[in-house]
């Protein structure tokens, strides 16, 4: 509209120039051709202009856009930052764990050296050719279940001596028995139930070395930490039941040890109080 204007304006005003004779018909051609050169030059214009626009809406666009890539990168490095912490927090968490792990097995295992340094030898299961010389007496020697069997009755009526010499025979005499694993955690039971709690502990520990994953193994780990107890090492008690929860997780022997650590350490920060009720009245006493 406004071109329209535009051009009618000045083409009456041309008109009237030239009905006026001001300008002779050369001149008039002249300014139709400047006037058509404007209007070309004046269309170029607008489409710059259009085009510049255009370009700034662009630029804007990528403005904004770079502006939330750079918001997002600077998310991200603050996220990686934090799991970079969170990570540098786990490892030392681990190795704190792992330190504490290696010592207290080291602590148990140094406990069952000294035990084993005061005297007591576990069984030794005899040689393949002392096998051989015990078969020709094999008219003596009972069948090896009923070996086993009279041992349980024993057992049961309490004849402990009594049934850990016929474990003991067995594990000697027939090797290849399939009970033999139990018997050696009966052995253990036999000590454990004559309340010497230190050769049941080794006993345990010998049945643990030769058969981990027995199904009788976590019964007789978590022994193992009831007769550390009974010997009142709580401390070597606790880390016994503790590898019972980490070896056995899902089994009621962790369940009991979970229990067993519980009592410790409740027992742990009652023997604490009057100690430190104690120290309080000192202090009182001595302002």
């Amino acid at each position: 509209m406004r071109n329209l204007r535009a051009k009618l304006i000045l083409t009456g005003i041309i008109s009237s120039v030239f009905l006026s004779g001001c300008v002779t018909t050369g001149e008039y051609e002249q300014m139709k051709a400047d006037i058509a050169r404007l209007y070309m030059e004046n269309s170029q214009l607008k489409q710059d202009i259009s085009e510049l626009k255009t370009r700034v809406d662009k630029m804007s666009s990528d403005i904004s856009t770079a502006t939330a890539l750079k918001e997002g990168q600077l998310t991200l490095i603050a996220q990686t930052q934090d799991y970079v912490r969170e990570l540098q927090i786990l490892k030392g968490r681990f190795e704190e764990n792992s330190y504490y792990n290696d010592k207290r097995f080291k602590e148990l295992s140094d406990k069952i050296a000294e035990l084993q340094m005061k005297g007591f030898q576990p069984y030794q299961v005899t040689s393949q050719k002392e096998v051989e010389q015990k078969k020709e007496q094999v008219e003596k020697l009972k069948n090896p279940k009923e070996l086993y069997d009279s041992a349980h009755v024993d057992l049961k009526e309490k004849k402990f001596s009594s049934a850990r010499e016929k474990f003991q025979e067995l594990i000697k005499n027939y090797p290849d028995f399939e009970l033999i694993p139990n018997s050696y955690f009966w052995i253990g039971e036999t000590y454990y139930s004559e309340k010497k709690y230190e050769d049941a502990i080794l006993a345990y520990e010998e049945f643990l070395r030769k058969y981990p994953k027995h199904e009788k193994s976590p019964g007789a780990l978590l022994k193992e930490g009831m007769a550390f107890l009974e010997l009142k090492d709580r401390k070597t008690a606790k880390v016994v039941f503790e590898r019972v929860i980490e070896r056995y997780p899902k089994s009621k022997e962790a369940e009991i040890a979970q229990q067993k650590i519980a009592e410790i350490l409740k027992s742990q920060n009652s023997s604490t109080k009057p100690s430190q009720k104690g120290g309080t009245k000192s202090k009182t006493k001595n302002r």
